[in-house]
């Protein structure tokens, strides 16, 4: 009897266990699979500006006994595009904990049920895709990933020196390439405000500026602009030296002059690199002290050359003559003798023609007196005539009034 009752105990026992077991089995396959965890999985995009904070937001409602974790995937570029292949997995916090060795990360819970991660100084690596999860089976993942917009800056991948110095009627290339996030744009423009030559200019977002032979007109400062809408923009200046030899410009190359006078002679010169200039006369170098030199612009050289006339031999042919490593060019000014004669002679016609007007007709000043003499002369005379003929009319209506006073 007793082991009949000790049996249905046992059986009893077993049983509950069973049902017990299969209870607790239930209960932990539900929570491992987190059914009652509510997670946003929802996929993000944050951009943020280099050196900005970027709040990236994880919400996890009843998380109960789940542990909220923090990763982040760094993939390789390839070609400018990230590769799935090698991804590496660097974790930033686990269970409230931060792990990363970057100090400017740090968590967030504002509200119940945030576990928000805090990027302070937001800086180019921080760039890529990070994963909230929590450790549930399988486990449940929110995406986001974050785009560091990185102002434009110019670099260079081979040597491009910004000063250039260049022959002119040789072909120059200016590189500008820059980097960036989003990628820049590029743009050129002439820095020098007295030139506008526009077409000059390559197309816009242009790395590449190819003159195939340049003059020496060319714009001597060029600027390359890099910009990606993320300020501050960058910029590269360029200084192009055009060499090119002298040319000589003489505004008056024929002078009269009288003898013992000073005469001043001019010779402008373009060049660069500056040309020399000395004056000749005869084949004969002129002293130094007689001439002087005078850098105008950046270009332009004007040298004055004073000579007194003295005697016959100062008159003549001088010759200009600019030089520089690239060649050489020469004028001359032809300095004329003129006569006393002559130029009384000039100013005699000029003031025949200022009274042409009033005499009709262009003579020297010496027929123009004779003229005016004339001229009264005929007048004095038709008036003498005038009183005679009066005076005649008057005698002898005298006498016929004589003569009838007789015959009475």
């Amino acid at each position: 009897m007793y082991e009949l009752l000790w049996f249905m105990l046992v059986v009893m026992v077993h049983s509950s266990l069973s049902r017990l077991e299969l209870q607790l089995s239930n209960i932990d396959d539900e929570d491992l699979s987190g059914s009652l965890v509510a997670f946003d999985t929802t996929t993000e995009y944050y951009t943020v500006p280099v050196s900005g904070k970027c709040v990236l937001t994880c919400y996890v409602a009843e998380v109960r006994s789940f542990k909220v974790l923090w990763q982040k995937i760094d993939r390789p570029i390839v070609n400018g595009n990230q590769t799935n292949v090698q991804e590496q997995l660097t974790l930033i916090a686990f269970d409230g904990i931060v792990y990363s060795n970057k100090d400017h990360y740090r968590l967030e819970s504002d509200y119940v049920g945030s576990y928000n991660l805090i990027i302070d100084r937001v800086n180019e690596d921080d760039q890529g895709e990070y994963q909230c999860q929590i450790n549930t089976e399988p486990r449940k993942t929110k995406k986001i990933f974050l785009t560091v917009q990185v102002p434009p800056r110019i670099v260079d991948f081979r040597p491009n020196p910004p000063l250039h110095s260049i022959r002119s009627g040789s072909s120059l290339t200016l590189s500008c390439r820059a980097e960036g996030t989003p990628m820049p744009q590029i743009r050129w423009r002439i820095r020098d405000v007295d030139m506008n030559q526009g077409n000059l200019l390559p197309p816009d977002n242009s790395n590449i500026w190819f003159i195939p032979s340049i003059s020496n007109t060319f714009p001597r400062t060029v600027e390359c602009i890099a910009d990606n809408a993320v300020l501050p923009a960058s910029n590269r200046i360029f200084t192009i030296n055009v060499e090119y030899p002298p040319i000589i410009i003489i505004n008056n190359d024929l002078i009269p002059t009288e003898q013992y006078q000073n005469v001043t002679i001019e010779c402008h010169a373009l060049s660069r690199p500056f040309a020399r200039i000395i004056w000749e006369k005869n084949g004969k170098m002129i002293e130094k002290n007689k001439m002087s030199n005078t850098r105008v612009n950046q270009t332009m050289t004007t040298s004055r050359l004073t000579i007194q006339m003295n005697n016959n031999d100062d008159f003549g042919q001088y010759n200009c003559i600019a030089e520089n490593i690239h060649g050489r060019m020469e004028a001359f000014v032809l300095v004329l003798q003129e006569s006393m004669q002559g130029i009384q002679n000039e100013k005699n016609h000029r003031y025949s023609k200022h009274y042409s007007s009033k005499l009709h007709t262009i003579t020297h000043s010496t027929i123009l007196t004779t003229t005016n003499i004339y001229i009264e002369r005929d007048i004095h005379i038709s008036s003498s005539s005038y009183r005679l003929w009066t005076t005649n009319i008057l005698l002898y209506l005298l006498f016929l009034f004589q003569f009838s006073t007789i015959h009475r």
